[in-house]
């Protein structure tokens, strides 16, 4: 009789527990999936998940949410996906920025390179000067004409050690310029202002400030890549008058140490598969985004390289003597 209930309570227990180890069990993802984007929205890296946000969730299976964590050049948002799981759900998308906090931003609670996962740098999108409608420069040497008859000439960034702060940071020095820096909690607050006259110029991604410029609501002065834009053809490429200036914003997916082989290969494929969706490929590149869509080895080392960029603009004082 007592070998019978046994046997009897033992088939209930299994019983009861089947359930929770098919939930335990339950093919990734089998719910939706947070995206943060540690910036306001309407800047390029809201843009970014805006455009792929859809898609992914398609190939994934399951919504993606994409929410807006603004604050601190993006560590506000690091810092959420630090303390996450590492299930794979919940992702973040990382401005350049990210590689270059470290350097700047006090107290930080996690560590740069060994508290992340560098999944795949998505895009690129090249930096564009441009200024307030009412500045008189119309060309890069006027611009420096300009600033140095204006000491304390403000522009704006999209955030503290973001790719328009090195690069306005780098200008102010190369050219020996006296500039003042207003950080944004992104490019949107940032255009807000230089559109109502509260700041004088700014470095920004061409993907935000491009409709502005054909609308003629800003002016463009020069762009940050290699050769000239083709959404802009006539504006000229920095370095036709400051050879090899260059540094533009990137973009890439970003996931919490940890997570498991199978789900981090199901998240890479699905990212690879909406890169190259000929939709979403059209969308970036009407928005001129670069699409590059590299491996986690390629990200994590141009990771490094920013960080090692800006350790030596920290050293001699160009970022934080502006």
């Amino acid at each position: 009789m007592i070998h019978r209930r046994l046997l009897i309570a033992g088939a209930v227990a299994a019983s009861l527990a089947a359930p929770l180890t098919g939930w335990a069990q339950a093919p990734y993802p089998s719910q939706p999936i947070r995206l943060i984007v540690p910036f306001a929205p309407g800047g390029a890296v809201d843009q970014t998940a805006r455009t792929i946000s859809n898609a992914l969730g398609e190939r994934l299976g399951q919504a993606i949410v994409v929410e807006n964590k603004p604050g601190a050049s993006g560590t506000l948002g690091a810092g959420e996906l630090y303390r996450a799981k590492p299930d794979g759900y919940t992702l973040m998308l990382a401005l350049d920025s990210q590689a270059v906090n470290h350097h700047i931003v006090k107290n930080l609670s996690f560590d740069t390179f060994k508290d992340f996962d560098y999944l795949s740098l998505l895009v690129t999108t090249p930096q564009i000067l441009v200024t307030r409608n009412d500045l008189p420069p119309k060309t890069i040497e006027e611009f420096v004409s300009y600033v140095k008859a204006h000491p304390g000439t403000a522009y704006g960034s999209a955030g503290t050690a973001s790719a328009g702060h090195v690069n306005s940071a780098q200008l102010s020095i190369i050219k020996q310029l006296q500039t003042t820096h207003v950080p944004y909690k992104g490019a949107a607050p940032l255009l807000t202002d230089l559109l109502g006259g509260h700041i004088d110029f700014a470095f920004a991604g061409l993907s935000v400030m491009l409709p502005h410029v054909k609308a003629g609501k800003v002016k463009a002065i020069a762009v940050s890549s290699p050769g000239r834009s083709k959404q802009l053809p006539e504006v000229p490429a920095m370095n036709e008058s400051i050879p090899g200036f260059e540094f533009p914003t990137w973009i890439g997916l970003v996931g919490p140490k940890g997570l498991p082989a199978p789900v981090r290969e199901k998240i890479l494929k699905a990212v690879h598969d909406v890169m190259h969706d000929p939709q979403v490929e059209r969308r970036f590149a009407d928005n001129a985004f670069d699409i590059v869509n590299s491996s986690p080895e390629v990200f994590a080392t141009r990771v490094r390289k920013d960080s090692d960029i800006m350790a030596d603009l920290v050293k001699r004082k160009i970022v934080l003597a502006d």
